[in-house]
């Protein structure tokens, strides 16, 4: 009998030693980032069966007495309860709010990836651009295809898309973004209803600019030498190969009385758009036309409002002199419905790349993408009447227009799309943990997404070292996604998830699993006196 009471003490002492050891190592990780705790629970070992102590009832069943044979650990399970979030001053310190785990790739099983799963987020971006743990695993994404516009269906190492390039003789690792041409560019301004024409033209009115234009000058401040139009505006545009430009629209007020059939009350203004001279990459370069991109008529009521706009761009078929308005045509439209001209951009004559294509938006486009034309074929057939100016089909006014009134002009707002080269600022993580890019050109581009993997019972997932897990059988596999969706935790940048580890309930329950391997010892101790008094009796 002795001997079976200490065996069941020994069993007790073993259990609450390994329970002591699971409280040590949880108290040992208190400051372990993403750590999750672990939870012992205590099982009785079989029972044996006593050959005393049974019963028969009525109905012929047996009861038998049973002993226990002591204790064991039934399971040592980890505890997912959401640690607290600390700040720090790193972007790229990731915590999750929720449920779902980081997933890692060890480079060194080759594996496609996830291959560990943590809900450590301490990452940096190692020498090679990638963005990995302490111990060098790669964290898991989906990248964004800058081409397509599309996210990639399957998670890869998340990496920087970095360039090296020669800086001073010298190899430089950059992130770049790449530059984008000036697709389209909006001018709203207003022009003052009470301006005076500063240029005039007996037989060609609606273009007496084009007639003073000389592209060619190289030590005047404008095309037009020292008389200005009575209103312009400039802005820069950029080339396929990021390449900048000054644009300048030039706007003169167009005397009605040198008009016919011009509506009364009515005020029309002419433009013209224009690059530097020195930029043309076209024929032109080197001539009075050099720079000429576009022109055109705007026309307002007596209120100063826009109703309708002509707009020429040159001939692409004609090869003549672009100050001849033969070579001028209406203006084919963009998808968005406003006109638009092409320009060959060039240094010295010669292209420095495709020619490109530019909308430009006054406050109103036509929704079907067409003129109303009053049998203009070429600018050079309009003259002095006001009823052959072609008109926008379908115009639509947009809440921000170009205007005519009795105030000084000005420009109230300008835009356009392009954009030159970028070179990588600093980065930010959103709450779906999509990783953007920052770059010195003002533009903000999409890289990856990280991945948030979840398990149908994370319970069953196996520790792997360095607080990562590895699924098992009992945990399933993982299943792939993304922040916020089907019950995935949230990202937060520049934080990082504490250990779980409460010192309070360790403290409690290691006093409780002292006091349990204190008393099985004392089983030990009472069994061993038992035993002796035994001896004790054969003396």
């Amino acid at each position: 009998m002795s001997f079976g009471s200490m065996y069941v003490g020994a069993t007790g002492v073993i259990a609450h030693s390994q329970g002591m050891q699971v409280l040590a190592n949880n108290l040992a990780n208190v400051n372990t980032i993403g750590y999750r705790r672990s939870e012992l629970l205590f099982g009785d070992l079989i029972s044996q069966q006593m050959g005393s102590g049974g019963a028969q009832y009525d109905s012929g069943v047996f009861r038998t007495s049973q002993i226990g044979k002591g204790v064991g650990v039934s399971t040592i399970r980890p505890s997912f309860n959401e640690g607290s979030l600390e700040n720090t001053n790193a972007v790229t310190d990731l915590a999750l709010s929720g449920e779902g785990f980081f997933g890692v790739s060890d480079p060194s099983m080759g594996a496609t990836g996830a291959t560990h799963y943590t809900r450590a987020g301490s990452f940096r971006f190692n020498n090679d651009a990638y963005l990995v743990d302490a111990a060098g695993f790669r964290l898991q994404g989906y990248a964004y295809d800058q081409e397509t516009g599309q996210w990639d269906t399957a998670v890869s190492d998340i990496r920087l898309p970095y360039e090296d390039v020669i800086v001073d003789g010298e190899t430089a690792r950059v992130v770049r973004s790449e530059p984008v041409a000036t697709n389209s560019v909006e001018v709203v301004a207003n022009l003052d209803h009470s301006a005076t024409e500063v240029f005039s033209s007996t037989d060609n009115p609606f273009f007496s600019m084009l007639e003073a234009y000389n592209g060619s000058q190289s030590n005047a401040a404008t095309p037009f030498g020292d008389t200005e139009p009575q209103y312009s505006t400039a802005m820069d545009v950029f080339d396929a190969e990021g390449n900048s430009y000054e644009m300048t629209v030039y706007y003169d007020p167009v005397n009605p009385d040198t008009l016919s059939n011009a509506v009364p009350g009515y005020s029309y203004w002419e433009y013209v758009i224009a690059m530097p001279g020195d930029a043309d990459g076209s024929a032109a370069y080197g001539t009075s036309g050099a720079g000429l991109a576009g022109m055109g008529v705007l026309t307002f009521n007596s209120r100063g409002a826009l109703v309708n706009q002509s707009a020429f761009s040159l001939d692409p078929s004609a090869s003549g002199d672009p100050k001849d308005l033969a070579s001028w045509v209406p203006a084919t439209f963009d998808e968005e419905g406003l006109p638009q001209f092409n320009f060959t951009f060039g240094a010295d004559g010669q292209s420095t790349g495709e020619v490109s294509t530019i909308g430009y938006d006054f406050g109103v486009n036509s929704q079907s993408s067409s003129w109303r034309s009053h049998g203009t074929g070429s600018a050079a057939t309009l003259g002095t009447d006001a009823d052959l100016l072609p008109e926008m089909a379908d115009m639509d006014r947009d809440a921000r227009v170009t205007t005519s009134f009795a105030q000084p002009s000005f420009t109230g707002y300008y835009n356009q799309d392009g954009y030159t080269w970028g070179y990588l600022n600093y980065l930010s993580v959103d709450e779906e943990g999509i990783l953007s890019g920052h770059f010195s050109n003002g533009q903000t581009e999409e890289l990856y997404q990280v991945g948030v993997y979840k398990f149908n019972s994370p319970w069953g997932l196996s520790r792997d070292g360095h607080t990562n897990f590895v699924a098992t059988e009992a945990s399933g596999g993982a299943i792939e996604g993304v922040a916020g969706d089907r019950g995935r935790g949230t990202i937060n940048q520049n934080s990082l998830e504490s250990s779980n580890v409460d010192m309070a309930d360790e403290f409690s329950n290691m006093i409780v699993t002292q006091r349990g391997y204190q008393a099985n010892t004392k089983v030990i101790t009472t069994a061993d006196t038992m035993l002796n008094t035994l001896i004790s009796v054969k003396r």
